[in-house]
């Protein structure tokens, strides 16, 4: 998999983290990632974004409605696999805190994983 100088559109409030880019450059070798921290309309401003600036991958921290339209326009992102963390110290390389009206949840980087789909379930009640 891995390819020479591949370019990654992180799109994202929050900044890539130290462990988050060894994580890709671990998986695809020597990668470009230009963060776009600007608020996006649909998925095809995200895929006109990505189109425009010629990136090979795309991590996006969207609303699981805008990756489904993604996915069905053939693009395939990349998820930053969070896990909530408690009573453990702070650690800059592998965490972030994400702030709400209501609370901050204290998150650790786990892992990337690619969106190949996305389905609903629901059941009857």
């Amino acid at each position: 998999m891995e390819k020479e100088n591949v370019k990654i559109l992180w799109l994202s409030r929050h900044e890539i983290l130290p462990v988050q880019r060894r994580e890709l450059q671990r998986i695809f070798g020597e990668v470009k990632v230009d963060t776009d921290t600007n608020p996006f309309s649909d998925a095809s401003d995200i895929i006109e974004r990505k189109e425009r600036g010629g990136y090979d991958e795309i991590v996006v921290v969207a609303p699981l409605s805008v990756i489904e339209q993604l996915v069905r326009r053939g693009v395939k992102p990349l998820w930053a696999e969070m896990e909530e963390v408690s009573g453990k110290m702070f650690n800059l390389e592998t965490d972030v805190l994400l702030e709400s009206s209501s609370k901050t949840r204290h998150m650790r980087f786990r892992r990337f994983r690619r969106i190949s789909a996305i389905k609903i379930e629901f059941e009857d009640f």
